[in-house]
């Protein structure tokens, strides 16, 4: 390659004038986040024996249908023999996609028959989270981390797009809140899952108490912050 080759490749104010054009961002905008997710199932074509191909393909599809998540596929992944480092960078992969794909093509998106109705339920959940912690509106890029670390049905990428669009919040930021939270909780996930596997194995008894008390523990704290909403709904004027 020549010097005067070198010249003609745009730098990052190159780059930033080509995304400008909304013939071109709209259509990248658009395709990127696609493409990124078919990367994932290629990549996992490429590296897995096939029937665990389909096996993995088919977690990662029930990830995006409720009430499965983070909290039931990642540990079943794990437990079928996958690595969890690669059942960890999957999920959070297409938590990129996923958020990208929102926080760029929101108000195209709810033009789409089937994704439109998605994105309105995730709007929904949004405005009913706000309304029973109006503290995250004075705490909202460290709000909108915990409602995607926190592994609860209806808390995942795309509701957490969402609900920072709702909070006001400007797309890079967004995109930075939900990338940290599903990271977090997912490597947390995941590393638990491996540990707790490794205690099973080497003390079943051990294993199974200590599973038992973490679901107590989840139980107990989800009933209690669906108590503690229904009060809020209670007290709040009609």
């Amino acid at each position: 390659m020549s010097a005067d080759d070198t010249t003609n490749i745009p730098g990052p104010e190159g780059w930033k004038a080509l995304l400008a054009n909304p013939y071109l961002a709209g259509p990248i905008k658009f395709i990127l986040p696609i493409a990124i997710a078919l990367a994932i199932f290629a990549a996992l074509y490429l590296i897995e024996p096939y029937q665990q191909f389909l096996v993995i393909s088919g977690l990662l599809a029930a990830y995006f249908v409720p009430p499965a998540g983070k909290e039931s596929i990642i540990p079943i992944a794990i437990v079928m023999g996958y690595p969890w480092w690669l059942i960890t960078l999957a999920i959070v992969l297409l938590d990129v996609a996923v958020s990208l794909f929102v926080v760029w093509n929101f108000d195209l998106a709810l033009k789409i028959p089937l994704i439109g109705r998605l994105l309105e339920s995730g709007m929904a959940a949004g405005r009913n989270y706000t309304d029973t912690r109006p503290w995250i509106r004075r705490f909202s890029t460290i709000g909108l981390v915990l409602f995607v670390f926190f592994p609860l049905q209806g808390t995942g990428a795309m509701n957490g797009s969402i609900l920072g669009r709702l909070l006001g919040l400007d797309q890079a930021r967004v995109f930075a809140c939900v990338c940290a939270g599903s990271l977090a909780s997912s490597l947390i996930i995941s590393l638990g899952s491996d540990v707790l596997l490794d205690i099973y194995r080497q003390n079943q008894a051990l294993g199974i108490g200590i599973l038992a008390a973490i679901v107590v523990a989840v139980l107990a704290v989800f009933t209690g912050l669906k108590l503690r909403e229904k009060r809020l709904r209670e007290r709040s004027p009609r």
